[in-house]
């Protein structure tokens, strides 16, 4: 089986009541920064449930690699976290995830495809 390296992250985010836009600001320029100096970074996007205060946000990084996100763990997010954290409701949730490996098989037409991790 081959290695899969890509590494995707959810990270799912309260802002304190009211903070919602200040907090969007904030998501906006951290997202531009990490575009531009992360090579690594290969998604990096904001989904919002609209009309909610405290706002809820989704945040759906995509890294080219396990060392890529640990780069950004340590870089330019270090500089946002601070006043990140200060933003939010509660600590935010995250999970890492990789892609499944998929193997495809013509021998097993009831079995044709398996996913692996």
């Amino acid at each position: 089986m081959s290695q899969v390296s890509e590494l995707v992250v959810i990270a799912h985010l309260q802002a304190k009541p009211g903070q919602g836009p200040e907090l969007l600001s904030l998501l906006s320029d951290l997202a531009a920064e990490v575009l531009r100096t992360e090579p690594g970074t290969l998604r990096y996007a904001f989904l919002v449930e609209p009309g909610t205060d405290p706002l809820r946000v989704t945040v759906i990084e995509g890294y080219a690699s396990r060392a890529a996100a640990d780069a950004h763990n340590t870089g330019v997010l270090t500089n946002y976290l601070p006043r990140l954290l200060e933003l939010l409701d509660v600590a935010p949730v995250t999970v890492e995830l990789q892609p499944a490996e998929m193997k495809v098989s013509t021998d097993d037409e009831a079995a044709a495809a398996r996913l692996s991790v």
